[in-house]
């Protein structure tokens, strides 16, 4: 009985799991070096809120634009060469970034997050919808969730920390040069896998591969607002998008402005939560079966806004103010990078890091409630229409905050911001549905066979 509530050995038994979970984990590390030192690279040539949020919705728009044909396509396509071609076009593209040298440079970098995030749009979706095929046993699902939750953490836990300070003694290009060579290494991860195939011999239909698409991306539209389950998790998503859409765009501006914090600083924050993550990817696999998957999201939620808008209200203090040698005025571009750690906010850390232990919970939970309530050959669109319309909103909030952050205080747009992520968790609370739950394994049907394989239950 414990073995079945704690499935981590079988999951890293697994080679096709193992072979992702160890993939991904390396990528996102190269990614946290990324997605920390645009940001930084923009607020630093630019000193502007609006050009760094700026980079922020150039990332944010093909999710708008892209999400739901990408979805279908990828509903069309195998899956794993989708995931393949995907990294190594996202390793080549980042390599422009290192083209940047001056502020009248900086569109370089919003061309790139938008291609980026473009070809992101293609690999998400695939392999939100491999994982339910290489993980055969309904009640493993959400410990593997919970675990690819963890590839985030690890991120967290190594690349800000490493980013920020490499960052900070050799510059950006060092940062573009590593998540280049990470999208190489999860491809060659991605080719080792065994995924069974169930998109292949598909015909357009009324003769034409656009009509097909268009047909099917109307198909899922339809399933989505019809699905009372997704229903649900969409309206809990917008709202905490809007809530998160500005943080996005603000959190630079916001740390280095009221803190006084650079690379390595803004590192630290991150890797406080990684640690929170770690912390709450061990706790999933034994708290699953005492709360309701819509419990269980919604207070993690509710949660996570709380200590959003604490960060907001932190105060400056630190370990250096324990220190009376060490001056609170100093600037922090004289120190060397150990002193400056010192002037950490430690409120900022442990909100961080309280943050990180309800987000593993709250997003797996989540995924897992989709996972289960729409069909194999749905995923792909489904994910990606989810993703485009909570973009929406998470766009209306950092168009907002790019316009509103010159000349309103950057605190109070992150409280409020905190408080609104608080409210999609009581949201979630009153319109989330529990999917249906049976023991056994998925229903699976193989490209070119007649019948499903395995299937003791299913759809």
């Amino acid at each position: 009985m414990e073995q079945e509530k704690t499935p981590y050995r079988q999951l890293f038994r697994n080679r096709s799991f193992l072979a992702l979970w160890l993939g991904q984990t390396i990528s996102f590390v190269g990614d946290y070096f990324y997605w920390l030192a645009i940001p930084i690279m923009v607020e630093r040539l630019t000193g502007s809120a609006l050009q760094v949020g700026l980079s922020v919705m150039a990332s944010a728009l093909p999710m708008l634009l892209l999400g739901p044909v990408a979805g279908v396509f990828v509903d069309r396509w195998d899956r794993k060469r989708t995931m393949i071609a995907a990294d190594v076009l996202r390793g080549m593209l980042v390599l422009l970034c290192l083209l940047v040298k001056t502020p009248d440079q900086v569109w370089i970098y919003y061309i790139v997050a938008f291609l980026m995030s473009s070809v992101s749009r293609f690999f998400f979706p695939a392999q939100n919808a491999v994982l339910p095929l290489i993980i055969r046993e309904r009640d493993h699902l959400l410990a593997a969730n919970g675990l690819m939750q963890i590839v985030q953490t690890a991120g967290l836990l190594i690349g800000p920390a490493l980013a920020g300070f490499s960052i900070g003694l050799w510059g950006a290009h060092v940062a573009f040069l590593v998540d280049s060579a990470t999208f190489f290494v999860s491809a060659l991860a991605i080719v080792t896998m065994a995924v069974p195939r169930t998109t292949s011999g598909r015909q357009a239909a009324a003769g034409s591969e656009f009509a097909a698409v268009r047909a099917e991306l109307r198909d899922g539209v339809t399933f989505l607002f019809g699905n009372r389950i997704m229903v649900g998790v969409l309206l809990c998503l917008a709202v905490v998008q809007l809530g998160l859409g500005a943080m996005n765009v603000i959190w630079v501006p916001f740390m280095q402005r009221t803190f006084g914090l650079g690379a390595e600083g803004l590192g630290m924050v991150d890797a406080a939560q990684g640690i929170g993550m770690a912390l709450g990817g061990v706790m999933l696999g034994f708290v699953t079966a005492r709360f309701s998957k819509r419990k269980l999201a919604g207070w993690t939620i509710v949660f996570i806004g709380a200590m959003l808008a604490l960060i907001g209200l932190s105060p400056t203090y630190s370990l250096a103010n324990l220190n009376p040698a060490l001056p609170p005025g100093l600037p922090q571009a004289e120190m060397a990078v150990g002193q400056r750690l010192l002037y950490m906010p430690l409120m900022v850390l442990l909100a961080s890091l309280l943050v990180g232990v309800a987000l593993v919970p709250a997003q797996s939970t989540l995924t897992t409630m989709m996972q289960l309530a729409v069909p194999d050959l749905k995923r792909g669109r489904m994910g990606s229409a989810l993703n485009a319309l909570t973009t929406a909103a998470g766009l209306i909030s950092m168009v907002a905050a790019a316009a509103l952050g010159e000349i309103v205080a950057l605190r109070s747009i992150y409280v409020v911001s905190g408080i609104i992520v608080s409210a999609g968790g009581l949201v979630g609370l009153a319109v989330l549905e529990e999917p249906e739950t049976s023991s056994g394994r998925y229903e699976l049907a193989v490209a070119g066979a007649g019948e499903p394989i395995d299937a003791l239950s299913g759809e």
